[in-house]
């Protein structure tokens, strides 16, 4: 994300297609171009031909699935990959776009100051699994067994200018919302993205006291929490299980939880917020 200078910064293009709007956001090195279903990096992702249908990714035994805030039948799609629908607000529209990671990005675009800030998204997870938010805003995603499979990365927004927009998740059951909060200097169109990676997620994982005291009583359980991370974070996951497991005790007997930062696997204590 970057701003442009203020003097030197260029009027957004009217002309603009909503395809180009976006990729000028999102950059198109990342983008896996193709149509239907695609693959990448040992996972296959298939894209809606209607905003009714969701994005999916499958890797393994997994899939994920994000339905997209929209309505209708594909309105465009770009050469480089990214496939646009109508949003529910005329003000609105979507898009979705296969990564080269072999994950996806679910994307928004709010057109000018009428549109809706909030946009949702219903999250289909593998059965049994559970969903963290991290410190810095990104969701986890853990399967059945506490391995973690992947998440949302942290949420970004960016202005017409290039310039950064706040922007957060909220998750109510399988429901992911994504508000951007704009303000007068904002630039429209406005583009926004959640998007879904397998493996690790940076950031900060918080576990409750419940899950706390599991950790502290099996290491094991730990080196198997990260060990469908990608290499080297496996290998640091698995090294540091003992170490979490010890730091999980104290925080046990403290009354207090463990969080640990990935991809560091650093383990610390904390309390409040999800420590219940």
């Amino acid at each position: 994300m970057f701003t442009a200078p203020g003097a030197m910064a260029d009027a957004p293009s009217h002309t603009a297609t909503p395809s180009t709007v976006i990729e000028k956001a999102t950059g198109t090195q990342e983008i896996l171009k193709g149509s239907g279903t695609v693959a990448a990096e040992g996972a296959q992702v298939s894209l809606p031909t209607r905003a009714d249908d969701p994005i999916s990714a499958t890797k393994g035994e997994d899939t994920i699935k994000l339905a997209l805030p929209g309505v209708g039948e594909k309105e465009a799609s770009s050469t480089s990959g990214t496939s646009v629908f109508a949003g529910r607000d005329d003000s609105v529209s979507t898009a979705a776009q296969a990564t080269t990671d072999g994950g996806f990005r679910a994307l928004f675009t709010l057109e000018d100051a009428n549109a809706p800030r909030r946009q949702s998204f219903k999250l289909t997870l593998p059965e049994g699994a559970t969903i963290r938010q991290t410190a810095e805003g990104g969701l986890v995603v853990f399967d059945a067994s506490g391995k973690i499979i992947g998440g949302l990365e942290t949420p970004w927004a960016k202005d017409a200018n290039g310039a950064p927009v706040p922007t957060a998740y909220q998750v109510e059951g399988d429901t992911v919302t994504q508000t951007v909060k704009t303000d007068a200097n904002a630039a429209y169109p406005i583009v926004a993205d959640p998007k879904w990676t397998w493996g690790i997620i940076s950031g900060t994982v918080y576990f409750n006291k419940k899950e706390t005291a599991h950790l502290a009583s099996n290491a094991g359980f730990v080196a198997v929490l990260f060990a469908a991370a990608p290499p080297p974070f496996d290998a640091y996951g698995i090294l540091n299980a003992a170490n979490i497991s010890r730091v999980a005790w104290n925080a046990s007997s403290d009354g207090k939880c463990v969080e640990v930062k990935v991809p560091t696997f650093l383990p610390y204590e904390y309390k409040g917020g999800y420590c219940k």
